[in-house]
């Protein structure tokens, strides 16, 4: 079920809607029907792992290296 980006013509909000099915109309909050589908650019982040009670700089009895206590993923 696609999430798209939509603007309301009659008060200019725009909105992320969920269409679940291809007969349903998008509607804004305001009541309208009038809503243009709009361009909307996904963004990508990086997510970092975590190691669960570790800490990056060795300081609270974790090795610095991942790899150093066998948590590595290789």
């Amino acid at each position: 079920m696609p999430i798209f980006e939509y603007r309301c013509e009659d008060c200019g909000k725009v909105s992320e809607i969920l269409i679940r099915n291809s007969t349903q109309e998008p509607q804004c909050s305001c009541g309208s029907h009038q809503m243009e589908k709009q361009f909307s650019a996904f963004a990508v982040s990086e997510v970092k792992p975590s190691f669960s009670g570790g800490c990056a700089d060795g300081s609270c009895g974790v090795p610095s290296s991942p790899c150093a206590s066998g948590m590595c993923g290789l």
